[in-house]
Parts: structure tokens; C-alpha cells; sequence
């Protein structure tokens, strides 16, 4: 195949290209927003930290907050009740699928050929839903073991500690 040929392949389909990648983007930032240590939801953490330091109100509820999720985090049942909420969200979207393809596959929507390619492609992205979930909450539960979320909860906790060191040194009438 020579590089012509390939170039015209990315021409004629650039829009399908451009698509495949915003969807591949979305689908990576989903997948690292499932893991407790995401450097997005560090980052996110970070920025909203920073964000409290303009006043002790805003910093006290900061503080009330990480320690909410703090407490979230060392709670094992929190990893298995995601697990289970992964399981119900692929028999949800395996069933949505499967109700598409029977849809299609009755008479009175046979009629028309287009109500049928519209429903075996929800279907097939039905499928395609449950079948990326599946993976997405095994590397959850394989990669995420206690020890990972452990060091998550000691790293929020050197946070609120921080918080608590710039809320002690804000002067008490510093109340906006």
C-alpha cells in the first residue's frame, strides 16, 4: 500500500477520522476518571484547593469536603459498590441492546429498512457500551487493589492538612 493511497483513505474520511478520535479522547478520560488516583480528579482537586484559599469559609468547607471523601475512600465496601454499580450498568446496556435487536427483528418494523439499520446500530452500540464497560470496571477492580486507594487516602490526607495549616494562619477576621 503506498503512502497515496493511504493519504486518500484519510482524506475521504476525515470526518469518521476526526469522530473515532473525540470518541477515543471521551473514552480515555472516562476510563481515567474510574481510577481513585486519576490525575484528572488530582487536578480537579487541586484547582478547587486552590480555589478555597481566597477566604477561611471557602477553605473551612474545603476542608469538610475532602474529609467526606476521604472517609468515602477508606471504606472497602465504596470499591465493591462500585463493582456492582459497573455489573448493573453492563446488564442494563446488554439488555437496551438485546430489546433493539428483537425490535428490529419483528414484523412490523420490517416494513421499512431504515427503522431496522437504526436499530441493529443501537443494538451494536448497545452492545458496544456494555462490552467497553465490562473492560473498563475489570481493569477498575484489577487495578485499583486497597493498597492504590490507601495512598489516595494518605495523599488527601497530607491535603486537609495543608488546608488546616493556611486556615489556622488566616486572620479570623478574614470571613469573605
Amino acid at each position: 500500500m503506498s503512502f497515496y493511497t493511504v493519504w486518500n483513505h484519510l482524506v475521504q474520511h476525515k470526518e469518521e477520522i476526526v469522530w473515532a478520535a473525540i470518541f477515543g479522547l471521551i473514552f480515555a478520560l472516562i476510563s481515567d476518571v474510574l481510577s481513585p488516583d486519576s490525575r484528572i480528579r488530582a487536578a480537579i482537586r487541586h484547582l478547587n484547593n486552590r480555589w478555597s484559599e481566597h477566604s477561611a469559609y471557602l477553605l473551612a468547607r474545603r476542608i469538610q469536603e475532602l474529609e467526606k471523601y476521604k472517609k468515602q475512600l477508606a471504606d472497602a465496601r465504596w470499591q465493591y459498590l462500585f463493582a456492582f454499580q459497573v455489573i448493573f450498568m453492563i446488564l442494563f446496556s446488554f439488555c437496551l441492546g438485546s430489546a433493539f435487536w428483537v425490535i428490529s427483528e419483528t414484523g412490523p418494523f420490517r416494513i421499512h429498512p431504515d427503522i431496522v439499520e437504526q436499530l441493529l446500530r443501537l443494538s451494536l452500540c448497545c452492545f458496544g457500551v456494555g462490552v467497553g464497560l465490562s473492560v473498563s470496571g475489570f481493569m477498575h477492580v484489577w487495578r485499583d487493589t486497597p493498597e492504590k486507594v490507601q495512598a489516595v487516602v494518605r495523599k488527601i490526607g497530607l491535603e486537609i492538612e495543608n488546608l488546616q495549616k493556611m486556615l489556622r494562619t488566616k486572620s479570623p477576621h478574614d470571613e469573605t
